[in-house]
């Protein structure tokens, strides 16, 4: 195969080589005549337009092919009826029957003057045709036609993809109030029209005075969600303070080239503005040379759109906290009057002891063996001590459930807790052939609370996981700021089954278990230990299976 893209200098019969061009339009000519070639590339040249030659069929169809699978297709093709090998009507056949290739725009190029050959060819789907020997002026016309009608054709298929996005994107947005799904669904209906290595919501956090990636869509794993955009990054900063769309080329520093590793960078800032108030900001980013100014009218149009339902969204998330606030409260007076009259402090009591006295149990029964050293002894007795005093405190908690607890409140990394956890069933998940996943976000914003009732809130969500998937399985344990709201995420998701139906609303009840042998009482537990943190923990069990407990801590104005 052969190709070459050159417009005026002398072609020899060997391997032709494509000269790379400012032009926009790209023809392929497919002819066996070098003079021939020479005299339609001039032409070509004048129009002007670039241009790859084959020097016979089965070349121009592997040409395509790889245009095809690069995405580079021609603009049209200017194909000579006889050639080498299959003729152009059958090379015209194959790429018509192709449906990669059926919109392909197809002139011929022939000897023969007769009616019969002109008809078969527009038959077979050319779109037009020049006999030969043909005056330049009249080629220059032909291919300028075709050209013309193949840019609006795309532009209209463009504009046709974009409006159904728009409404697909509209349609998503107006069905829900909750603002994650909303941004989620911008972001998932902007994939579909655009290829990029990230798309991000950023929004103003007006109690952190920062910019915080609210969603993201990143192609290659990074996570931003949580992330704070320095108020310095240049992009973002023109595109908020002047309330208007930001294109920039190749940048090669900055946030988004040291978040993605990616070096450089094509980038589109559209803000989010509603009643003359910037909410934050719509970004594509994409590798230099990808991205161009004609998909800012696109991403305006989604960005006016994301603005107010993400200021409608705001707006229900403020009622939905007040009623959230009412809701609270009563729930506190039934479920402490539910706690008294099912007697959980004795049993919590119970359940809660056993841990420590096994373990008091074997550090005993070892410094009784004989021959043991003693400082062997000494260890053990230490160890027995340990849990004496921790089943102490554990009293302690219980007594004090729902009254402030005894043990020290203090400024916390959620980071070590969680860590604390994971050592503790690391024998028994490996023993039951569960991966751990393990994300914990560096610099995590501190909490206020006690490191041990969080590691006990922690082991019950994993031991749950680890019941869960009794043939074994993958368990993601995950850490962020969720800085919008001013709380620190931890998130425990399993890929086990999930949960039956008509569980769900009862799992932080006491007593309620689907487990043969389980006493019903471990989410009730650390339900009441997140409360005392002023947290929440919710629960997710997507359709196909998996069960993700989530809990929420608010963040701690101290360092940690």
């Amino acid at each position: 195969m052969s190709t070459c893209v050159q417009s005026s200098s002398r072609l020899s019969l060997g391997h032709r080589e494509r000269v790379m061009t400012d032009l926009h339009s790209h023809i392929l000519v497919v002819d066996d005549d070098p003079k021939m070639i020479d005299l339609i590339q001039e032409v070509l040249g004048l129009i002007p337009c670039a241009s790859t030659v084959a020097m016979d069929g089965e070349s121009a169809l592997a040409l395509l092919y790889e245009n095809v699978q690069s995405g580079t297709l021609p603009d049209a093709v200017l194909l000579d009826v006889k050639l080498p090998g299959e003729d152009g009507f059958r090379i015209l056949e194959r790429v018509k029957g192709d449906p990669r290739l059926e919109q392909l725009p197809v002139i011929l190029i022939t000897g023969l003057d007769s009616i019969d050959a002109k008809t078969r060819g527009l038959r077979m789907g050319a779109d037009d045709y020049v006999i030969k020997p043909f005056d330049p002026q009249e080629l220059m016309a032909r291919v300028g036609v075709v050209l013309r009608i193949r840019r609006t054709e795309q532009m209209l298929r463009r504009r046709n993809q974009e409006l159904a996005a728009l409404d697909e994107i509209n349609r998503m947005i107006s069905s829900s109030l909750d603002l994650d799904q909303v941004l989620v669904s911008a972001l998932q209906g902007l994939e579909r029209l655009l290829v990029t290595d990230a798309l991000a919501v950023v929004l103003n956090d007006e109690r952190a005075q920062s910019w915080v990636v609210r969603t993201a869509r990143v192609t290659h794993g990074v996570w931003l969600e949580g992330r704070v955009v320095p108020v310095e990054d240049n992009v973002l900063r023109e595109a908020v303070g002047a309330a208007r769309a930001v294109f920039r080329k190749d940048v090669t520093t900055g946030f988004w080239n040291e978040a993605l590793g990616l070096s450089p960078l094509d980038i589109l800032c559209v803000p989010l503005v509603t009643r003359d108030e910037v909410l934050g900001a719509l970004l594509v980013l994409r590798r230099a040379g990808s991205l161009d100014e004609d998909y800012l009218s696109l991403l305006s149009h989604i960005a006016a759109t994301v603005s107010i339902a993400v200021q409608n969204a705001r707006m229900f998330q403020d009622l939905e906290v007040f009623a959230e606030e009412i809701e609270r409260s009563q729930t506190q007076l039934i479920q402490a009057e539910k706690m008294a009259a099912v007697g959980r402090l004795a049993a919590s009591l119970a359940h809660e002891i056993n841990n420590p006295l096994q373990a008091i149990q074997n550090s005993l029964h070892l410094s009784l063996h004989q021959g043991l050293e003693e400082e062997r002894k000494r260890q053990f007795l230490e160890m027995a001590q340990q849990e004496v005093g921790r089943l102490v405190q554990i009293v302690r908690r219980m007594l004090d459930f729902y009254r402030p607890a005894s043990s020290k409140m203090q400024v916390v990394d959620v980071n070590h807790p969680v860590e604390d956890a994971l050592a503790i069933a690391h024998k028994r998940l490996q023993q039951t052939h569960i991966e751990v996943v393990s994300r914990l976000t560096p610099n995590l914003a501190p909490v206020h609370g006690a490191p041990n009732q969080l590691t006990q809130v922690f082991l019950n969500l994993i031991i749950n996981a680890i019941e869960a998937m009794s043939d074994g399985g993958t368990l993601w344990v995950g850490t962020a700021n969720h800085d919008e709201r001013g709380q620190v995420v931890v998130a425990f998701r399993d890929s086990g089954p999930g949960i039956a139906p008509g569980m769900r609303e009862h799992l932080f009840e006491p007593f309620h278990t689907s487990k043969a042998t389980g006493t019903g009482l471990g989410l009730a537990i650390s339900y009441g230990i997140v409360e005392r943190h002023s947290g929440v923990i919710d629960v997710e069990v997507p359709p196909g299976g998996g069960t993700t407990f989530i809990v929420r801590l608010p963040q701690s104005k101290q360092e940690a």
